[in-house]
């Protein structure tokens, strides 16, 4: 996946976490969170505005940016973010598809990416033990970076996942039990696999 799709994901991700909240005030939010995964306040609006109504039609929202005046949001009183064609459209992006060209995943490759789904989707339903939601939209990011890992074929790398380590270790009491199969699954990969330098 390109690093726009996972901007994209990030993106779409936190907005369907939103409804009712079709406003400015969530888009701040959105960009003081993009901020931790590196993504820069200009790119966050540009991939919006190239997303709204008026253009690919994934947003139920059309964006007016200028980098100078500010953002201006125009909306049709609607409750969620995304429009049918972009809950498809963040469902593709979950599985692996690229949604802008006819490659798809094979067969092997879908059932693995829904095999993960279970996992995730529990780790997914500790959001309502998180005690703020800063950390409720970690666990939205958290979650979405362990997905990359367990689909994407690359070599693990070391500290893959250290800019989460102070939010797993204060949550670790809820998310113990269901990070416990997705952890089994990467030291596996670790462990076991022969691409790895003994």
């Amino acid at each position: 996946m390109s690093q726009n799709d996972k901007m994209r994901e990030f993106i779409l991700s936190y907005l369907e976490t939103q409804p009712n909240q079709v406003n400015l005030q969530s888009v701040r939010k959105l960009i003081e969170y993009g901020k931790n995964n590196d993504y820069a306040a200009p790119d966050i609006l540009a991939e919006l505005s190239k997303m709204d109504d008026k253009h690919e039609g994934i947003l139920t929202a059309t964006f007016d940016v200028d980098f100078v005046d500010g953002v201006k949001l125009f909306t049709n009183k609607a409750t969620r973010w995304l429009t049918p064609e972009g809950l498809k459209y963040l469902s593709d992006l979950k599985h692996g598809e690229n949604a802008h060209s006819d490659i798809k995943l094979a067969d092997d490759d879908k059932r693995t990416a829904q095999k993960y789904d279970g996992y995730l989707q529990q780790l997914i339903s500790a959001k309502g033990d998180m005690q703020t939601e800063s950390d409720q939209v970690t666990l939205q990011e958290f979650s979405l970076d362990l997905r990359h890992l367990l689909t994407d074929n690359k070599k693990l790398e070391r500290g893959a996942l250290n800019k989460f380590n102070p939010f797993v270790e204060r949550n670790w009491q809820e998310l113990s039990t269901p990070m416990t199969p997705i952890f089994m699954e990467l030291s596996k990969r670790f462990l076991f696999d022969k691409d790895y330098d003994a």
